[in-house]
């Protein structure tokens, strides 16, 4: 069959690809039209000849224009430039103000009761981890493709736009319950853990930078080259080809659901909770209301962008982008220091420098006792330093549920662990002189083990 190629401009998402297909192949004459918005072209396939003007006229019905899409590395819209600015100054000030607030010790306090184990305390802990970390991953999802399908249906009606947002959570609550109650009958089958969860983390965030950048239009050359569609198949097996948005409430509730598996150290710290209590019908019941605590946060985050509309959608879109960037450079940072701890800090000290253990170690006998206490907020304290030769009896006190319960610590010989409440044992015989070092499972909290040669017995 007659090929015929045509540049197509304007395109951005699969949504443009399924529009503009529709549309093609409804010309007379055309077979089958295949869209490809990263490379900008429209391969139509024809039973015979028909007029381009036909094919042209059919592409720019649904709102597009037929030629080559040149784009810069920069934009050089200045407006667009001031807009990340004012954006990343916001959220440098946001954080701040955060900080000095003391509002961020509410992770700790929650932290500390959730080891009670009442449903209320754990919806608590949901809206903690919707504040915290979950916010930096399952956040900055929701933001990216929140603001991504509010940027193409700016016609559609405020609970048009909202509603994915609504379907998402509701997803995320049914998806964790199912899922919670799954891992009650059959264990931690469903648990992720170390360089795995670094590089979902890693892919994730991809994800989120190309959707971000997408959304800043800061560079249009690398935001077509980011963007991200899904093969035909595929999206025709999710029912996005059935509608002109390219949405689908049952993909959106799995979107929701499949949340369950990204690497949030709460997540983690909760469902080896859920999985502690050896019941199905509870586990579902921590899983599920822990998602619910989480909505508020998750669902400010999407409807805020399901409510702007004008001219002042324009800027918050960018600014959007700019904290989508963010998370996902949080993200990826933190997977780094799961991957590559040296990469981004380099040696934490320098050992040798110290002639004696530090004050969190004891000795009994000729074991090395260290004491670590891990609260909502990290460990405390996060440096040690102990002898080489001698075995290391690691004691973590774990007084609160938050990402630092997920001890990822390879550097120690150690399998990656999710602390229980209460005293944790763990052993290590560092051989060599050096720094070892260790974090959550998310790279967020790290600390650093400082080995030392033992000085020479004076009797020796």
């Amino acid at each position: 069959m007659p090929t015929i190629d045509l540049p197509v401009k304007g395109m951005t998402c699969r949504a443009c690809e399924v529009r503009i297909t529709k549309s093609l192949v409804s010309v007379p004459g055309v077979e089958k039209a295949k869209v490809s918005a990263s490379r900008g072209i429209a391969r139509v396939q024809t039973t015979g000849r028909v007029p381009r003007s036909r094919l042209t006229a059919a592409i720019e019905d649904v709102g597009y224009e037929v030629g080559q899409d040149e784009r810069a590395w920069a934009n050089p819209d200045l407006n667009v430039w001031r807009d990340a600015i004012l954006a990343v100054s916001a959220l440098l000030l946001g954080w701040l103000a955060l900080r000095s607030s003391g509002l961020t010790g509410f992770t700790d306090q929650v932290g500390g009761l959730a080891a009670s184990g009442g449903l209320l305390v754990i919806v608590l802990l949901g809206l903690a981890a919707g504040l915290s970390t979950c916010m930096a991953m399952v956040g900055g999802l929701v933001l990216a493709i929140s603001a991504r399908h509010a940027e193409q249906q700016r016609t559609a009606t405020t609970f048009g736009r909202l509603r994915p947002h609504l379907v998402f959570n509701a997803g995320r609550v049914v998806g964790f319950g199912l899922l919670g109650a799954l891992i009650g009958a059959l264990g931690s089958a469903f648990t992720l853990s170390g360089r795995l969860l670094a590089i979902v983390m890693i892919a994730v965030s991809l994800i989120m930078a190309a959707v971000g950048l997408q959304l800043t239009q800061l560079s249009p050359r690398l935001s077509r080259g980011s963007t991200l569609t899904l093969p035909g198949r595929l999206s025709a097996a999710l029912g996005l080809d059935r509608n002109r948005a390219g949405y689908s409430d049952p993909a959106t509730a799995l979107l929701g659901a499949g949340t369950f598996f990204l690497p949030c150290g709460f997540t983690q710290a909760v469902t080896l909770y859920a999985l502690s209590t050896g019941s199905p019908l509870r586990a579902g019941a921590i899983m599920s209301v822990f998602a619910l605590g989480t909505v508020p946060g998750l669902l400010s985050v999407g409807g805020l962008t399901a409510v702007v509309r004008g001219g002042f959608a324009t800027g918050f879109f960018r600014f959007a982008g700019v904290a989508v960037l963010a998370f996902a450079a949080v993200n990826i940072s933190g997977a780094l220091n799961v991957l590559a701890p040296d990469l981004l800090t380099g040696a934490t000290a320098a050992a040798g420098s110290s002639t004696t253990v530090s004050e969190n170690v004891t000795l009994d006998g000729a074991v090395q006792v260290l004491h670590t206490t891990q609260g909502a907020g990290g460990y405390e304290p996060a440096a040690a330093t102990v002898y080489a030769g001698r075995e290391v009896r690691w004691e973590i006190d774990s007084i609160a549920l938050s990402c630092a319960t997920s001890l990822y610590a390879p550097e120690l010989g150690l399998a990656p662990v999710t602390l229980v409440d209460g005293i944790n044992v763990l052993s290590f015989t560092p051989t060599e002189v050096g720094t070892l070092k260790y974090s959550c499972a998310m790279g967020m909290y790290r600390g650093y083990i400082d080995v030392i040669a033992e000085p020479a017995s004076p009797h020796a």
